[in-house]
C-alpha cells in the first residue's frame, strides 16, 4: 500500500496493511533531539505529507522563542522562554465596542505558496495530504479573552454569536480554498476540555458550536475530503456529536480519558489518531512502559480492519527512548 492508501484504509475500516503513522513533534523537541528525531522519522516514516523531517527549532518560530509578537488577527502574544508556546496577553476585542469595525485577516493571505509546495511533494510521494483550516473557540477567546468569553457565553450575550460567525466565515473560506486543492483531509481544532470535564455545558456547546463545526465538515465532505478534528481535555460528552456531524478522524487527549470508555464510544465506528499519554508515560515512564501502553492502546481502540492512526506528541520533556518505543510498536504491530 502507498501511504495515502494506508491512511484512507484506516479511516474507512478497509484493512490497512499496518497502522499508519503521523508525528506530532513540537519545536522544543527538535531543540533537544534534532538529529535523533530525523533518524527516527527515517526509520519509521510518516504516512502524512510534510513530515519528512522534524520541524525547525524553537528559535526559528516566533511562537516558541522569548519576546512579543502580534499575529494576523491582531492578538498580542508573549513568550517567556525558548521551546514553549506563548500566551495571548492582548485581545483586540477586549471591549465589545471594537467588534463593529473589526476585520479578520484575508483568507487568501495564508502562506499558500508553502502549502501548495507541501501538497506537490505529498502527491509525488503518494502521502496522505492534510492541511488545517483553523480554530473557532480558541480564536474567539484569543480575540476576546478566555474569562470574558466564558462569562459572555454564560450571560448569552448576542456578541458571542456575531464573533463566532466572524471567525467561522474566515475559516470556511480557508476550507473552501483547501477543498479546491488535491488534499485528502481538512483538519480543524479546538481544545474543549479541562482534565475532567467540558469547559462549558454540553447543551451550550451543541447550541453555539456544533452547527459551526458541521459546516466545516460539510465543506470537506462535499469535496470528497476527510474531516480531522483535534481537541485536548476531557470531551467524552460531545464525541457522539462530533461523530454525528461527520468527523472522520478524532485526536483526543488520552490522559484525560478512560480509554475503555473511549473505546465504547469509538471502537469500530470512528478512526482515532492516538495521543500517547504525554502527562506521565512519555515524560516520566520507561521505554518498556511506553511500549506496553502503546500495545494496550492498539488492542483497546483499533480493530483489524482499521480505525487507528499512530501518533505521539513530542515536547521538550519527552524522553526520546519512549518516543522511539512508541513508534517501533506502531510500525511493527501485527494482528494476532
Amino acid at each position: 500500500m502507498t501511504s495515502k492508501e494506508r491512511v484512507w484504509a484506516a479511516i474507512r475500516f478497509a484493512g490497512p496493511d499496518r497502522i499508519p503513522i503521523v508525528y506530532g513533534i513540537l519545536p522544543g523537541a527538535t531543540d533537544k533531539y534534532g538529529a535523533q528525531l530525523a533518524q527516527l522519522m527515517r526509520r519509521y516514516p510518516s504516512d502524512f505529507a510534510g513530515q519528512e523531517e522534524p520541524p525547525p527549532p524553537s528559535w526559528e518560530h516566533s511562537h516558541y522563542r522569548p519576546g512579543i509578537e502580534v499575529d494576523a488577527w491582531g492578538c498580542v502574544w508573549r513568550n517567556m522562554g525558548l521551546g514553549t508556546e506563548g500566551q495571548v496577553i492582548g485581545h483586540p476585542l477586549e471591549d465589545w465596542a471594537a467588534l463593529a469595525s473589526y476585520k479578520p485577516p484575508d483568507p487568501r493571505a495564508e502562506d499558500w505558496l508553502e502549502i501548495d509546495a507541501m501538497i506537490e511533494r505529498g502527491l509525488r510521494q503518494e502521502k496522505f495530504i492534510m492541511v488545517g483550516a483553523g480554530r473557532l473557540f480558541e480564536r474567539m477567546h484569543f480575540l476576546r479573552g478566555y474569562d470574558r468569553l466564558l462569562l459572555d457565553i454564560a450571560e448569552a450575550r448576542p456578541e458571542v454569536e456575531r464573533l463566532r460567525d466572524l471567525v467561522l466565515e474566515h475559516d470556511l473560506a480557508v476550507a473552501e480554498l483547501l477543498a479546491q486543492r488535491p488534499v485528502d483531509a481538512i483538519s480543524y481544532m479546538d481544545d474543549w476540555g479541562t482534565q475532567e470535564a467540558l469547559m462549558i455545558r454540553p447543551v451550550l456547546w451543541r447550541e453555539l458550536f456544533k452547527p459551526a463545526y458541521a459546516r466545516i465538515a460539510q465543506v470537506a465532505h462535499q469535496a470528497g475530503k476527510a474531516f480531522y478534528f483535534h481537541s485536548d481535555g476531557h470531551i467524552s460528552p460531545i464525541i457522539p456529536d462530533l461523530m454525528e456531524i461527520g468527523v472522520d478522524v478524532l485526536n483526543p487527549q488520552f490522559s484525560c480519558h478512560n480509554l475503555e470508555e473511549l473505546a465504547k464510544l469509538c471502537r469500530g465506528r470512528l478512526c482515532i489518531a492516538t495521543d500517547i499519554d504525554r502527562q506521565y508515560i512519555l515524560p516520566f515512564g520507561s521505554a518498556e512502559e511506553a511500549a506496553s501502553y502503546t500495545r494496550m492502546v492498539i488492542e483497546t481502540l483499533a480493530v483489524p480492519a482499521g480505525g487507528l492512526i499512530g501518533r505521539a506528541e513530542a515536547g521538550p520533556d519527552t524522553r526520546f527512548e519512549n518516543l522511539e518505543a512508541v513508534y517501533r510498536v506502531f510500525f511493527h504491530h501485527q494482528w494476532s
